[in-house]
């Protein structure tokens, strides 16, 4: 089944498997296939045909199968969402057999919060550490280990001295070579004024804790010579060797409007007690971005293209992303356009390598669910879709 190619200013097309927008079809793709269907929400007795499968993250564990989670909810924000699990069944994300609520105790532990942004690590030991924020709170942890059906009951994160309540989108990072029962991570943070940070701490697994030692700032908000404000958010980590790469989303805030800026690109050692960081901007306006550190040592950038209309979904290699600044798009960079639901609210991806040189890339269908095609509903509304795309695409 190949999916429909986006281009910028083209008209949104999906075929029978898709959108078809104004009665416009638009060019098939080449690069992208579509592969699989993690989940519609709204389907199914007692099911709320408004849900849909919001801020996607997949990992791949050890054992081989792929691990989902998603935030089911109604609307962005504002309202009541609980995190979803499934599981693949050993076959690249093809099917997906065994879905449920993540958290063990949901109801007694987060019943009536919004638990936002749901983010997986895999850790040295084989566990898996859920992260998500809840507005107002704070971030939370939880822990899986392999034969668990569940994860146990979130810890709310204390980070001391950090100046704002913390949100984050990007998935905590464990440092490589470090000990597996009592890891070094990074947890990736950003407040709402428009300042991104990492705090370091030690996942220790006999007893599920992170004790969080220090925090560091890595962009904070200024005020720019024509009124608006430079903004940082949700950055996300990667390691390659002993560097440690991190992209922030850039924006420029006036009077409650935001605009999108090129990403801020930033880059330390992480061996180093105090980091030096080297920054450069990266003329891409990447919104809720994912970094998947490839098989053969490259970079799979995927994030929310907020200079299309409606943020859709796109993705580019990285071929040295330890040395700043990175190459320019108009420099030769190809950028390859993911998915598009055809509606505002979409993009917030993750990809996955499910063999060297074939990746899975997360697309949401952000239409209410409806039995006609039309603005705002469609009959694959609430999908989370599986999109492939290999290294030759790129």
């Amino acid at each position: 089944m190949r999916e429909t190619r986006w281009w910028r200013g083209a008209a949104i097309g999906l075929l029978a498997t898709g959108l078809i927008v104004g009665g416009v079809v638009a060019p098939a793709a080449a690069a992208v296939t579509r592969v699989a269907k993690v989940v519609q929400e709204g389907v199914g007795d007692g099911a709320d045909p408004n849900d849909e499968a919001r801020f996607p993250d997949l990992l791949k564990l050890d054992d081989g199968r792929l691990m989902a989670v998603w935030h089911q909810a109604e609307e962005h924000q504002g309202t009541v969402g609980v995190i979803q699990v499934a599981f693949d069944n050993h076959d690249s994300g093809r099917t997906w057999p065994e879905r449920h609520t993540a958290l063990a105790n949901q109801q007694a532990t987060m019943g009536g919060k919004d638990t936002r942004d749901p983010k997986l690590a895999q850790m040295g030991d084989g566990s898996v550490l859920l992260t998500f924020f809840v507005a107002g709170e704070g971030v939370y942890f939880s822990i899986w280990h392999p034969g668990w059906h569940n994860f146990n009951d979130p810890k709310k994160l204390v980070v001391p001295g950090l100046p704002g309540i913390p949100s984050e989108h990007g998935s905590i990072l464990p440092v490589a070579g470090s000990d597996p029962q009592a890891a070094e991570v990074l947890i990736p943070l950003y407040l709402g004024n428009g300042a991104a940070y990492f705090a370091r701490g030690t996942y220790r697994v006999t007893a599920g804790s992170i004790e969080v030692r220090d925090f560091w700032l890595l962009e904070g908000p200024s005020n720019a010579a024509d009124g608006w404000t430079e903004s940082y958010y949700e950055p996300s980590f990667v390691q390659f060797g002993d560097s440690i790469v991190a992209v922030v989303r850039h924006e420029r805030v006036r009077s409650g409007t935001h605009v999108g800026a090129a990403a801020r690109v930033i880059t330390w050692s992480a061996s180093a007690v105090t980091p030096t960081f080297t920054k450069a901007y990266w003329n891409v306006q990447a919104n809720s971005h994912h970094l998947l550190k490839t098989a053969d040592g490259r970079l799979l950038f995927s994030y929310g293209d907020k200079t299309i209309e409606n943020r859709p979904t796109s993705a580019t290699l990285i071929s040295n992303p330890t040395v700043l600044p990175w190459r320019q798009p108009t420099a030769g960079q190809k950028i390859v356009p993911i998915y598009n639901s055809g509606f505002w609210d979409q993009a917030n991806p993750s990809s996955v390598e499910t063999s060297p040189g074939v990746f899975l890339t997360t697309g949401y269908n952000a239409k209410q669910k409806a039995t006609t095609e039309g603005p705002g509903r469609s009959p694959s509304g609430g999908t989370l879709w599986l999109l492939e795309t290999r290294t030759a695409d790129y």
